[in-house]
């Protein structure tokens, strides 16, 4: 058994390596998610070990390319909530925070804990990709308001009282009168 300990972040990765009695297989390195680098890792993976656990700690949408990767050669990579790391290497007395050692901590995690990961599944993709969509709409919301702000106070400073007369309620900026007006009027003079 070994364990596959992957810090993923945008373009690369670091990947530790770990046999099952602790003792480290591949020291921690950096690999590009080019899909050279990619089908290598998956090749000595399944050169070394048949069922290995491969451990992510998903990071925004970076992970895809990776996870992918692994689906696809028929592997059973398992995403760790990132909170559960934190809290797993709360308990080591030097704090110190960088890829290699976090790649080293997530394989270490994979260790100690590999009989309650439970392997991605399609079905966790489409929540992930629901919560992704849900959070550009919410983007997208917050940039409308902000634009509607800005055009009201800009409204307030050149034609003072307007927005009383004729209110910014249209979704639609060519039935908005408002808009017509401001398009038409440029100011009150």
């Amino acid at each position: 058994m070994i364990a596959v300990g992957i810090d993923v972040s945008k373009g690369k990765s670091t990947v530790a390596i770990l046999d099952g009695d602790g003792s480290i297989r591949a020291h921690p390195y950096e690999m590009n998610h080019s899909k050279a680098e990619l089908d290598a890792l998956i090749k000595y993976i399944k050169a070394v070990d048949d069922h290995p656990i491969i451990l992510m700690e998903p990071t925004s949408h970076y992970h895809y390319p990776v996870l992918k990767a692994f689906l696809d050669a028929g592997l059973s990579p398992s995403l760790v909530n990132p909170y559960l790391l934190k809290k797993y290497g709360d308990a080591e007395l030097r704090k110190a925070k960088t890829d290699k050692k976090d790649a080293m901590r997530i394989a270490r995690y994979a260790l100690e804990k590999w009989y309650s990961l439970v392997p991605y599944s399609p079905m966790d993709q489409k929540y992930e990709d629901l919560r992704f969509l849900s959070s550009q709409y919410r983007q997208r919301i917050s940039m409308v308001v902000k634009s509607k702000n800005q055009l009201i106070n800009l409204l307030d400073e050149s034609m003072p009282g307007i927005t009383r007369i004729l209110a910014l309620k249209s979704r639609n900026p060519e039935k908005c009168m408002l808009l017509q007006f401001i398009k038409r009027f440029h100011s009150f003079d």
